[in-house]
């Protein structure tokens, strides 16, 4: 069930989850921040979770088309042949897997407060976060006046963040929620590459909960170093040409 969830996942998993075997492939490249939540997922709740190295910028076999028409990551393709796209879809797939988890929340609303911070997250923070680093990092044209308002719109969006964590330790509840789980991951490449000490120090209770998060058990497991840039990408020209992570 979605919401009738009394206890947090096991660490080791579930003996029904042992003794299934394989649940699927995950095709994405190491360290994506729209996967690495749902790795983090599955490997708490005990889930065997391949991934399959697919790093869309340097191209993609033939055969992954008929997976995803668009060719991006990550696409999960279940044990019993079940195709998804999109990664919150994904994770809500591999959340549900665990019969017991309270990362779905407690309440219909905390459900729906979940998705709101996930798709918020996923379209508006990350796109305004690209838009900030792919100039930088040689991905697309640079502009110093698209990454300035790149920048103004990336900060913009992480203040809804910022006033939210004021008064609260997570984004929805009381306890940890997917929420949390994917929101940090897919922010994860802001950290890596531009929210730098100084940037930090306008959002102190945005990047206190990037840190709780990142540094729980259930992230460490598939996080071996979190992301925490010292000094961001400067707002220059890139000095190489740009290389896939």
């Amino acid at each position: 069930m979605l919401f009738d969830a009394p206890a947090m996942p096991q660490q080791n998993g579930s003996k029904e989850a042992k003794e299934r075997g394989s649940f699927g492939k995950i095709y994405t490249y190491k360290r994506s921040p729209r996967a690495l939540g749902i790795q983090a997922v599955a490997t708490s709740i005990g889930l065997e979770l391949e991934q399959v190295e697919l790093q869309p910028a340097n191209g993609v076999p033939d055969y992954y088309w008929s997976l995803n028409p668009l060719g991006k990551t990550p696409t999960f393709v279940g044990a019993d042949g079940l195709v998804l796209t999109e990664c919150m879809a994904i994770a809500l797939h591999v959340t549900n897997e665990d019969s017991t988890t309270t990362l779905l929340g407690s309440t219909s609303l905390d459900f729906v407060q979940i998705i709101r911070w996930i798709s918020f997250t996923n379209t508006d923070v990350v796109n305004r976060m690209a838009a900030w680093v792919r100039p930088l990092i040689g991905y697309t044209p640079y502009s110093k006046e698209k990454v300035l308002k790149a920048q103004r719109e990336t900060t913009q969006a992480i203040r809804v963040f910022e006033d939210n964590l004021r008064d609260r330790k997570y984004l929805v509840g009381d306890r940890l929620t997917l929420a949390d789980i994917m929101c940090a991951s897919l922010l994860s490449f802001g950290f890596a590459q531009i929210f730098d000490r100084e940037w930090r120090e306008d959002f102190p209770y945005f990047s206190g909960w990037y840190m709780m998060v990142m540094h729980l058990p259930i992230m460490k497991a598939v996080v071996d170093e979190v992301p925490f840039v010292e000094v961001g990408l400067p707002n220059a020209p890139p000095t190489e040409p740009f290389k896939a992570p």
